[in-house]
């Protein structure tokens, strides 16, 4: 079951912090958690995502490969390793998720839009992707450990370098909100999510500083890991 954990935080000076309400997920989805998750242009509201509930696509010798030209045998080497699911059919288009078969490759997912033309269907737009998390109206910040301030197992903190994913004209996110989300803890692990407010307006990228944020766990550390989950799989940053 996904939980969420009422966090504090502590950053640059100016910036104010908020929580994402408390609803715990009882169906072990996202929605609960103000959560979502995508992969190219799939969405999901579980994670992993629940390809059992989704209809299989194996109709590969049947897609007009006429529009991918000299790129077909590299469409049918991509196609072949992943299992692939319709994760949305919008009648005269259908968006595809690929799992992998076998030995994960990074990214570990891909991505097939096909569209109907003519009666057939074919192949439009393709790729590797990770599945990442997101909140309406909200980014996301990877992090790392600070190395000056290595976690203590009787602490309830942690203390990160955090940076913001998103175009931010090459500055912290001081005057915006922070969002630390504790998804889920257990005997384990926990994992953690840190959702920046965007800037507004047009910003240039020419790459964002890190920027310190302690972020309250709840309970003592312990042996477990710190997994950054704004990504799936979650990535381990502890220890």
């Amino acid at each position: 079951m996904l939980m969420l954990m009422l966090l504090a935080v502590a950053c640059a000076a100016n910036s104010q912090t908020t929580n994402l309400p408390a609803h715990p997920s009882p169906d072990g989805g996202l929605a609960g958690a103000g959560l979502t998750a995508s992969c190219g242009g799939s969405a999901f509201d579980r994670l992993p995502p629940d390809t059992s509930s989704l209809t299989p696509f194996t109709a590969f010798n049947e897609l007009d490969m006429s529009k991918v030209g000299g790129e077909a045998p590299f469409f049918n080497d991509f196609a072949s390793n992943y299992d692939w699911f319709v994760t949305q059919d919008g009648g005269s288009w259908r968006q595809l998720l690929g799992q992998p078969v076998g030995r994960r490759s990074d990214p570990p997912y891909a991505y097939l839009r096909i569209e109907k033309d003519d009666g057939r269907w074919a192949p439009v737009g393709w790729g590797q992707c990770r599945i990442e998390l997101d909140a309406e109206g909200w980014g996301i910040a990877r992090f790392v450990i600070d190395p000056k301030v290595r976690p203590d197992g009787e602490s309830d903190y942690i203390s990160v370098l955090a940076t913001e994913n998103a175009c931010a004209g090459g500055q912290a996110p001081e005057g915006r909100q922070l969002k630390p989300v504790v998804l889920s803890e257990d005997a384990h692990a926990i994992s953690v999510v840190i959702l920046v407010e965007p800037t507004h307006g047009a910003t240039a990228c020419p790459g964002n500083p890190a920027f310190p944020v302690d972020i309250e766990l709840g309970s003592p550390i312990g042996h477990r890991l710190i997994l950054d989950a704004s990504v799936y799989p979650p990535e381990r940053r502890w220890p």
